[in-house]
């Protein structure tokens, strides 16, 4: 029998050489046979393809050829449905391929996945599945595991991580304008990102009131978030609670063991001191759940009961329903509250590092050369050329306290820098930036700022307050470049602390402001030294680097001071010779005196008596020679007996004919060393106004 096989063909477009039909084929017979070449009708009734070209270069006609499939009501051909073609087959899905290997999921009315996603070891989105290696946990339930892992295939427990790629772009308010959220608000699906917080219906007046368009990458919605289940219990043993009423199924499907149950009743025993301000240690029985209740179960279980954090540890405790709580809840029934409801905190992000001190330690079973480690590390990187000078706004880590301040307890923090670490804060500013620009708290960086004869005054730290509201008071801490000639360096820098009212924080530069007075180091070259300036420029005492205090401009003392222990107040003259001056010395409490620096004293003895050591020294103003004078209260003064061979007062001595006669008043006498009286030499004189002369003591004329 002689077998005739037909090979046919849509010839729509040009083909590719290895799509070229073939023009002979081998029969069984071993023998080759030309091969019909047919081709359709087109829309118009012609030939798809009329003619082709052999592989010898020879056109031939095609066979034109047209299968029916029935007749019209005239007994007309009714041609067949189009040929199933590679192309044509894109357009239709068998149903033996939906929830099949290398198929597509199946959807249900809604239009959800009824499939998992994804089976076996490998998974993306395995919703209620067990999967090796991953936390006991976080099994089953309503956990879905993201990202996943395949298996090597090897049967040994290894696998090919892989990684969770999104590529999103956000576009409108709320909602849309988040990448990627997370909202953790509770078990009802209706949570809303607060994202350029506007309706869009509004109109003109949504566009002003949404402030700017935001987009986010990564949204995240936290709330304290209601407990997945609150129910009414009778009692409790020391591993259960019992229920007012039996459990629904649905109730019952969402208690998974581990979870979170606390309850309403205070352990007593355990009474934490309330701090005014500051949220109290709770000391409510709670516990995890045990076992998943079934539905219609009148109890639940637990592994035990104890209060967190502040617990005895002790087993078989048993929860009170004597006195029920009143600080956090104010129901008047045992009650327990179950699920993330039921916790006492909410984070939204909680980053942890666990390392492997084993692999920290160089051996020969390192598996990880990773020591370094950074919690967040947030870039900017500007691309494709340079962009305009102040043309991004870097808003950086933004935090808010939210819109009440009366609702946080005092204790209350933006940010806590704790544990044991060398720099809990490090800056890295460049010149011209502020390291802190607070409410009324300014840094700049001076890292790599120099003072000079160009920047001559740079601020260290700045503190502001306003008074009265009328004025800005400014602290500051300044550098000045006062000492230009000395040597390149330190020196050449006073620093300056003190006030200035007005003006603002300046980054480079004098601080401006109306200065006052302030304290500054190094002034006019004196290194080491400190002293107390008005306006921050009219120094008038100093402190020096060896401990000498100088004041400069004068010395007004409005109030009892002090020579502390026996010191010397000296007066030094502007020439000092031969290293010669006095002051003023109390060497006990009985004596005030004018000492010098070679000992030599006037002073005033507490009884009243003037005394000198005629210019010799004595040190304790009590021993050596003195001359005195003795006052006695009435007018009248003596001189002293209490030293030895001594006591008389000298007047001064003049001839007859050097007596002064002018200036002198009523009563003076001297001595008169030519003057005779009664054939003896020298004669005490006086001087009489009246008669406008000397005489003796008997009113005698002198004479010699």
């Amino acid at each position: 029998m002689k077998k005739i096989i037909f090979f046919c063909a849509l010839l729509s477009s040009p083909a590719l050489a290895s799509d070229i039909i073939p023009q002979t084929y081998r029969a069984a017979d071993n023998h080759y046979h030309t091969v019909n070449i047919t081709s359709n009708l087109d829309a118009t009734g012609k030939p798809i393809v009329g003619a082709y070209r052999d592989l010898n270069g020879q056109w031939h006609a095609t066979t034109v050829s047209v299968q029916a499939c029935g007749l019209d009501a005239d007994n007309h051909p009714v041609p067949c449905a189009p040929a199933v073609t590679d192309s044509t087959l894109e357009n239709y899905l068998q149903k033996s391929a939906v929830s099949a290997a290398n198929g597509v999921a199946a959807l249900d009315a809604l239009g959800d996945v009824t499939s998992p996603l994804t089976s076996g070891t490998d998974w993306l989105g395995t919703w209620q599945k067990n999967a090796p290696s991953v936390d006991a946990f976080a099994q089953g339930y309503e956990s879905a595991l993201f990202g996943g892992q395949v298996a090597t295939g090897e049967n040994n427990g290894t696998y090919m991580p892989r990684s969770l790629l999104v590529q999103t772009d956000p576009y409108g308010p709320y909602s849309t304008g988040c990448g990627m959220g997370v909202a953790m608000t509770g078990s009802v699906y209706n949570s809303q990102y607060p994202i350029s917080e506007q309706d869009p219906r509004r109109g003109a007046g949504a566009v002003v009131g949404v402030g700017g368009y935001d987009t986010v990458a990564n949204c995240i919605l936290v709330s304290n978030m209601p407990a997945r289940l609150v129910l009414t219990a009778t009692g409790y043993t020391a591993t259960s609670v019992q229920l007012a009423t039996p459990l629904t199924a649905a109730q019952a499907a969402q208690i998974h063991p581990n979870m979170y149950i606390t309850t309403n009743s205070p352990n007593p025993a355990l009474t934490p001191t309330a701090v005014t301000g500051q949220l109290p240690l709770k000391n409510l029985f709670a516990g995890f759940v045990s076992a998943e209740p079934a539905a219609g179960a009148t109890s639940i279980s637990v592994y035990a009961w104890d209060v967190p954090g502040i617990g005895t540890g002790a087993g078989g405790q048993v929860p009170q329903t004597a006195t029920l709580d009143t600080v956090w809840s104010a129901r008047n029934t045992p009650t327990v509250f179950l699920g993330g409801g039921a916790a006492g905190s909410a984070f939204s992000e909680n980053w942890f590092f666990n390392l492997d001190a084993g692999d920290l330690t160089p051996s020969t079973s390192n598996r990880s050369l990773i020591h370094q480690i950074t919690p967040l590390e947030v870039d900017l990187n500007i691309v494709n050329g340079t962009a305009p000078a102040n043309s991004i706004d870097w808003q950086g880590i933004s935090m808010n306290a939210g819109n009440q301040p009366a609702a946080l307890t005092t204790d209350s923090r933006q940010i806590l820098l704790g544990g044991n670490i060398n720099h809990h804060l490090q800056f890295d500013g460049g010149s011209g930036n502020w390291l802190i620009d607070g409410d009324n708290v300014s840094i700049p960086s001076t890292k790599n700022q120099s003072l000079s004869s160009t920047i001559t005054a740079q601020i260290y730290q700045e503190w502001d307050q306003w008074v009265s509201s009328a004025n800005k008071m400014r602290f500051v801490l300044w550098n000045a470049f006062d000492n230009p000639s000395a040597p390149a360096g330190w020196e050449q820098s006073v620093v300056h602390m003190g006030p200035t009212v007005d003006g603002d924080p300046q980054v480079v530069g004098d601080p401006g402001g109306s200065k006052q007075a302030d304290l500054e180091w190094n002034v006019a070259g004196n290194y080491g030294s400190l002293s107390i300036c008005g306006y921050a420029s009219h120094c008038g005492f100093r402190v020096n680097g060896d401990g000498l205090a100088v004041a400069s401009n004068g010395l007004d003392i409005l109030a009892d001071s002090y020579v502390e222990n026996g010191h010397t107040l000296f007066i030094k003259p502007a020439t000092v010779s031969s290293g010669l001056y006095a002051g003023w010395c109390a060497p006990n409490s009985f004596v005030l005196g004018t000492c010098s620096t070679i000992g030599a004293t006037v002073h005033l003895q507490a009884s009243g008596d003037f005394r000198s050591s005629g210019g010799t020294s004595s040190t304790d103003m009590q021993t050596g020679n003195f001359s005195g004078l003795h006052a006695d209260g009435h007018g009248n003064w003596s001189t002293t007996t209490d030293t030895a061979n001594g006591g008389a007062i000298r007047q001064a001595s003049y001839t007859l004919a050097s007596l002064p006669t002018a200036n002198e008043t009523d009563g003076n006498h001297l001595w008169c060393s030519d003057c005779k009286l009664n054939s003896i030499t020298g004669v005490e004189v006086y001087w009489h106004a009246s008669a406008a002369k000397w005489t003796d003591s008997q009113n005698n004329s002198l004479s010699n």
